[in-house]
This record gives structure tokens, C-alpha cells and sequence, in this order.
């Protein structure tokens, strides 16, 4: 709290950063690595600028960390032609590879590429699917239970959702379990507490998908702004109000995990779900 209350003034010291010139909204700081960059003033009297990055970059990576099918062999950091720093490799497959080190810390770089060209031939030469809708809507449900970067994930992995495991790296299966998607229709779970897994997911009308998407911009506008006295608007919920205005104040707090919500408060999951949902 003391670091919100700070006045910028020149050579003053923010974390890494020395103040060298206000210009504005901004001002022209130089970390203690010698990097000189414009930074935005709240940003340091809020104490979330402390440096240029320099000491995420020093985090290193140590030698047989697994990254999908890649293992790190080399601590060694190198420079890339664009500055990225890159590590020495192994794939699974045999083949080396020098690999961005913030792709590996992402998750955004599994193998040398053969897990792509492995996914596309097996696509190609057993179900030939590999552009359909049936095939993107399986890799979606993925990246929205597993990628901590999708825009969706707080939604869906981030409250334990999963996908089966009989779907989630067998795309044959799934398209035997949920069949050819009829036209104009998206993937969706009959209980919004239950996985992504066979005999709970069917195949719903766009327009109502796009009202689930509504939902869920209604959530995000929500978390955003901390509500000190929610109105319980939803009937069927039979939860104190001291309840409820703890779980939204938690869930605002970043606290998206619904099932962990429902057990410290005792209350079933969906009641959870619909909490945040119609408290708006």
C-alpha cells in the first residue's frame, strides 16, 4: 500500500527502476540492467512495473524439464534473430531443436512439429475430418479446459471441467460418441457441471450457443468490478446472502474454480455456477 501512495519524482527508485524524465502519462525510467523504456505512471506507483522484464528472462529453466514431447538438454540460452531467448532441445521424435524459452514456459511450443504432422496424417488417412467443424470443436473444448490462455479457460478448466479421457487425445472416438453435427449447431454440455464427455454433450443451435456466449461476457463485465452488495435475483437459489456476497467477492478476487467454491461454502457446484451467473 505504501507504493500506491508515492510521488514520482526524478532518480526516484520504483523496484529496478531510476525516474529519468516525465513525459506526460509516461515517464522514461532505466532499469538497474541499463534498459531505458517509457512506463506508464500508475503502473509504477501501483507497484505493478518494478522492471523491464529482465528478472522473468533470468527465471531459468533447468536441464530435463518436460514441455509435451520436448525435453530440455542445454541450459544454455541463446539469442534469437528477433532477441527471443532460445533452448537446446530433444524431441520425443529424436530431433533437436532450439525452442523459444517463453513458448516452453506458455505452453505454446509441445514438439519439433511432429505432433502437428503426426495429428494431420493420422486425421488424413483414418476419419478425413481433420478441416471439419466435428474436428475443430473437439480441438476448441480442448484448448478451453487446458489452455490457461484462452479467453475461456476461467470458464471451463479453470472450474474443473475436463475433457474425457476416452475424447481428449482420441478425435475417432469422439466423433463415434457425437456423430456428424447437423448443420448450423455447436458443441455443448447438458450439465454445465459434468465434463465434456460422452452422454453429457450434444450438439446445440448457433443462436442459442450465442446466447451461452452473452452469459458468459455478462461474467466477465462482472469480475471486473467488485459489487458490495449483490441482490439475489435468481429465486431458485436458496443461499444465505452473506453466502452469496462472499462467493461473488472471492470469484472477483480471481477465484474461478467453482467445484473449490461449492465445498469451502457447502453448497452444491451448480448453485455456485448460478451465483455468479445471475448475480449481476
Amino acid at each position: 500500500m505504501e507504493i500506491t501512495k508515492r510521488v514520482i519524482n526524478i532518480s526516484g527508485k520504483f523496484g529496478s527502476w531510476t525516474v529519468l524524465e516525465k513525459q506526460g502519462k509516461q515517464v522514461l525510467c532505466k532499469c538497474d540492467c541499463g534498459i531505458q523504456k517509457l512506463v506508464y505512471s500508475h503502473t509504477l506507483t501501483n507497484g505493478r512495473s518494478t522492471n523491464c522484464g529482465c528478472k522473468k528472462r533470468k527465471e531459468s529453466i533447468p536441464v530435463g524439464a518436460n514441455f509435451g514431447r520436448l525435453t530440455v538438454i542445454s541450459d544454455i540460452e541463446v539469442k534469437g534473430k528477433r532477441g527471443e531467448l532460445l533452448l537446446l532441445t530433444l524431441c520425443r521424435c529424436g530431433t533437436q531443436k532450439y525452442v523459444s524459452k517463453n513458448s516452453l514456459k506458455r505452453g505454446l511450443t509441445q514438439s519439433c512439429g511432429c505432433l502437428q504432422r503426426d495429428s494431420l496424417k493420422t486425421d488424413k488417412t483414418i476419419h478425413g475430418h481433420c478441416k471439419s467443424h466435428e474436428y475443430n470443436s473437439w480441438l476448441h473444448i480442448k484448448r478451453i479446459c487446458y489452455n490457461k490462455n484462452h479467453h475461456q479457460y476461467k470458464y471451463h478448466g479453470g472450474c474443473g471441467i475436463e475433457v474425457d479421457a476416452s475424447w481428449r487425445d482420441n478425435f475417432t472416438q469422439f466423433l463415434k460418441d457425437m456423430g456428424l453435427a447437423p448443420e448450423g449447431t455447436v458443441i455443448s454440455r447438458i450439465s454445465q457441471e459434468s465434463d465434456f464427455a460422452p452422454g453429457n454433450c450434444l450438439w446445440i443451435p448457433r443462436k442459442e450457443h450465442y446466447r451461452q456466449i452473452h452469459v458468459l461476457r455478462r461474467k466477465e463485465l462482472f469480475i471486473s468490478q467488485i459489487l458490495p452488495k449483490p441482490v439475489v435475483t435468481n429465486s431458485e437459489i436458496n443461499v444465505s446472502p452473506n453466502i452469496v456476497r462472499a462467493i461473488i467477492k472471492d470469484h472477483a478476487n480471481g477465484e474461478a474454480n467453482m467445484n473449490k467454491l461449492a465445498t469451502q461454502y457447502k453448497i452444491s457446484t451448480q448453485d455456485a455456477i448460478n451465483i455468479i451467473l445471475h448475480h449481476v
